[in-house]
């Protein structure tokens, strides 16, 4: 596939140059240094996130033989810029990140696998309880119950695949207008599991999430923020990796990830925490639809 076109994605990551000054950069010569992994925070609880990316990277460690650290991110654009400048080397990235990471990276960028799920990714509209809105088939029906209601309406972060770019391309597509244009105020949280908890308190009337990240919520809050909508299904999430780690590491890498499973406590973890079976392997060419909606000029924000 010919190299993705750079100049968009690069106005809107415009701290990459910081970042690319940094003095360590990984080479096969230096093939016994320490991995970093990182990964977008979609998830609003950032302890949780190290402990869990940790057991990942502690993990990938004992499987290659070297040390691999989980570095947090504070946002997605800073997980992009630090995989593709050299100071992470694996990067956990939902399905825009792994298009903007392509288009900074062409052919330096590697999938190392996703999960059972993500071939067949979904989001939820769901809505705070106490408004009463009823499940409609499509958001077109949604539009109409909308209508001079004062609704409000939240997405997540701005870069998340299933938490924004999906659920505003649906919603285009099935009523024929914008969130922007139905409802009172949009906003945008920064994590699903701050949607659901701002819907179910009532700060939001409605709001996009990623399923999975609803289905592990607690009985309480899935009572309070209701499901009224699920998306038609869409490719999602990969772990990612630089390409000059060398063949024979990826390789390994991709093993160790296809070998986790409920039989052992670090698998256990990983994959409960990432609502997964299994990790399966992946073609970056799967992500491709998502350089046409980059540049498509829909707002993803940085």
């Amino acid at each position: 596939m010919t190299r993705p076109t750079r100049r968009r994605l690069l106005q809107g990551f415009a701290g990459a140059a910081t970042l690319a000054a940094a003095p360590w950069v990984y080479s096969a010569s230096r093939s016994r240094e320490r991995l970093i992994i990182t990964a977008i925070p979609d998830d609003g609880d950032a302890d949780r996130m190290r402990e869990y990316f940790g057991v990942l990277a502690e993990y990938l460690g004992e499987a290659v033989g070297r040390p691999v650290e989980y570095m947090h991110v504070q946002n997605y654009a800073a997980s992009v810029t630090a995989l593709a400048t050299g100071r992470a080397h694996v990067a956990w990235l939902g399905a825009v990140t792994t298009a903007q990471a392509w288009q900074l990276m062409g052919d330096e960028l590697a999938v190392l696998g996703c999960r059972d799920i993500d071939k067949g990714f979904v989001t939820y509209f769901i809505a705070h309880r106490e408004a009463g809105i009823e499940p409609v088939a499509d958001l077109g029906e949604l539009v109409q119950a909308a209508e001079g209601s004062g609704w409000t309406f939240t997405f997540g972060s701005r870069s998340s695949t299933s938490s924004h770019l999906m659920p505003r391309k649906f919603f285009m597509d099935e009523s024929g207008t914008t969130p922007e244009a139905v409802f009172r105020r949009v906003a945008y949280s920064g994590s699903h599991d701050v949607v659901m908890q701002m819907v179910a308190q009532g700060s939001y009337t409605l709001g996009a999430m990623n399923y999975a990240s609803w289905d592990r919520a607690s009985d309480e809050l899935k009572a309070r923020a209701p499901i009224v909508y699920r998306t038609p299904p869409f490719t999602n999430y990969a772990l990612t990796a630089r390409r000059d780690l060398g063949d024979a590491l990826l390789e390994q890498l991709r093993a160790a990830l296809f070998a986790l499973d409920d039989g052992s406590d670090a698998g256990r973890r990983i994959l409960g925490y990432l609502g997964a079976g299994a990790f399966i392997p992946a073609e970056l060419s799967e992500w491709s639809d998502y350089l046409e909606l980059l540049e498509s000029g829909i707002d993803i924000g940085g």
